[in-house]
């Protein structure tokens, strides 16, 4: 989020039904997550806040850059030299880049103004190019922001390869300015389907018949979220699930290998 004002954190964070975790330096970028989700700090200026991103549903963590950069070309720069000096330390990792940069990539990118901005858009194409990010598109309005007659799209999403390589699409919606000159910018992504991921979950029927098993569900499903609507139920049965696959390790064990085990000792009897 980038905030206009200082508002209270709190009533945002209900109304996303996510966690309010910090802001940058400058308290002008915001970051929100689903509960459980951990994050690191590895930067933080007044223009770009980085972190890796760590949660239940991944399997390794995605390193995440939220910018609020700065109006002028000069002021920029240390911004563009940020992005390089990140994108040299991943080696690979998955990484989406998003936010306000205060500047266009090409002419399309506005109406309005006949104002020449193409050393800037030079600036941000070789930062792109220099960083190895691609652009995934975008569907909704075509300008993020506008004021007195000018429309630009100043807000944007950029991924690295390796994130294409682990989610299958990556889509970016431009929605309506409501109470801002700026229009929020969502990413939804879906992961790929692998065989080489954790193994699925399955239930056996045999839990239900030990005198635990009620405990172990009731106590995983009562644990406070934090989270609201859709979000509480998908935070719950994640953790129902985790807990019921750690309980039916300790408890049970491998039943393939116990039953083979078994066998053995029937046939050598």
């Amino acid at each position: 989020m980038e905030p206009l004002t200082t508002p209270d954190s709190d009533r945002f964070s209900k109304a996303l039904g996510l966690s309010f975790i910090g802001s940058n330096t400058t308290g002008k970028i915001w970051l929100f997550v689903e509960e459980g989700a951990t994050f690191d700090i590895d930067c933080d200026t007044e223009q770009i806040l980085h972190r890796r991103l760590m949660s239940h549903r991944l399997t390794s963590p995605l390193a995440i850059s939220a910018v609020y950069a700065k109006c002028t070309r000069s002021e920029r720069y240390p911004l563009w030299d940020r992005l390089r000096e990140i994108a040299g330390s991943l080696e690979g990792t998955r990484w989406i880049v998003g936010g306000d940069f205060n500047t266009i990539l090409s002419h399309r990118d506005r109406i309005g103004s006949d104002t020449n901005r193409q050393a800037e858009m030079v600036d941000f194409a070789k930062t792109i190019e220099d960083c190895k990010l691609l652009d995934p598109g975008f569907d909704g309005a075509d300008f993020t922001w506008a004021k007195n007659g000018l429309f630009e799209r100043l807000d944007r999403v950029l991924v690295s390869e390796a994130w294409t390589r682990v989610f299958e699409a990556t889509r970016v919606t431009n929605l309506p300015r409501i109470a801002s000159d700026h229009g929020p910018v969502l990413a939804r992504c879906k992961m790929s389907i692998s065989t080489n991921g954790g193994k699925a979950f399955r239930f056996l029927n045999m839990w239900i018949r030990h005198e635990a098993f009620l405990a172990v569900v009731q106590n995983a499903w009562e644990e406070p979220t934090g989270a609201g609507g859709l979000l509480n139920i998908q935070i719950k049965h994640a953790r129902v699930k985790r807990a019921l696959k750690k309980w039916n390790k300790e408890v049970f064990g491998n039943i393939h290998a116990n039953l083979k085990d078994k066998e053995e000792a029937i046939e050598l009897a």
